[in-house]
């Protein structure tokens, strides 16, 4: 081989070489071969947007020391949980440079879930969120054409849709308190259980079956959501004449109002239950069967002889 073939060999590897590392890089390259989100997610973000590429919104923000999702109560532990991910993820590292993969990658601005963490309109940190390769994520600087490759549990949690960012807790009782659950039903006669002073629960004088008060109080004490309806299903229901009412009442006196009313209210072409605070709008799909235990006023609930 000549001097002349054998540099046109070099030459070409050495393009193919900067080629490789252009679309690849390695971390060790120039200036924005990686992206810390680590050190520009801050411990005190209180607002995250993800603006999707149907144009849904899901806004969560802090709202009274609460995290809230489009106006309703967000599931504080996993936007913690997430947060605590994202502010501990190691730099992540330039997988590609060539506008002409934004496509491949996901992270095409037309297509991709746009991600703003801080405040609306001065955030620290923006992001399109792109599709996943064996080396996790693959993430984007709107204004840039370097594509990056993020931890994937650092992010996961950013694909939910706004119902899967909801709190379901409807209700969490201090049972240990609780000294009356009272049930009214349609037109049957008003339940009423107490616990006497020896912490025992009577119906009308009866000893109550003390099993079935256990899986009550159980399910009271962190009363979960089986879905959230849609607004035209919540708008379909009369929550003015509920199906059910049930009120607990932790005070001991009998002119202390309840601690805690809930109404039950159904539609004629649905199977679930509605279920909300009397003192809060939102309302919660619940499953028949859990509802149904809930507000039975039968006669089960008496203890044996």
């Amino acid at each position: 081989m000549t001097r002349r073939q054998l540099g046109f060999v070099f030459g070409v590897l050495a393009a193919l070489t900067g080629a490789w590392f252009a679309l690849r890089g390695d971390g060790s390259g120039p200036a924005g071969a990686t992206l810390d989100i680590a050190a520009m997610v801050g411990p005190d973000v209180s607002q995250i947007r993800i603006l999707k590429p149907d144009s849904a919104v899901i806004h969560l923000g802090i709202d009274d020391d609460r995290w809230m999702v489009n106006g309703y109560p967000a599931e504080d532990s996993l936007l913690e949980a997430m947060l605590t991910r994202m502010a501990a993820v190691a730099p992540a590292r330039v997988i590609a440079r060539n506008p002409s993969n934004h496509g491949r990658l996901g992270v095409a601005s037309d297509s991709a879930p746009r991600v703003e963490i801080g405040p609306a309109g001065d955030p620290a940190l923006v992001f399109l969120l792109g599709g996943a390769g064996p080396e996790g994520r693959f993430v984007r600087l709107p204004d840039r054409p370097e594509v990056y490759v993020v931890e994937p549990a650092a992010v996961r949690d950013l694909d939910r849709d706004q119902v899967q960012w909801r709190d379901p807790t409807i209700a969490s009782v201090d049972t240990a308190s609780l000294h009356r659950i009272v049930i009214r039903r349609g037109t049957d006669p008003i339940f009423d259980l107490r616990r006497d002073e020896t912490g025992s629960w009577q119906v009308a004088g009866v000893p109550a079956d003390t099993v079935l008060v256990r899986v009550f109080l159980e399910t009271m004490a962190d009363l979960k959501a089986a879905g959230f309806p849609a607004d035209s299903f919540v708008f379909a229901v009369d929550f003015d004449r509920p199906d059910a009412i049930l009120d607990l009442y932790s005070g001991a006196l009998p002119t202390d109002p309840p601690s805690l009313s809930l109404l039950f209210a159904t539609a004629a072409t649905r199977t679930e239950v509605l279920v909300r605070r009397a003192d809060d709008p939102i309302a919660y799909a619940i499953d028949p069967a859990t509802a149904n235990f809930l507000v039975s006023g039968r006669s089960r609930w008496r203890g044996a002889p």
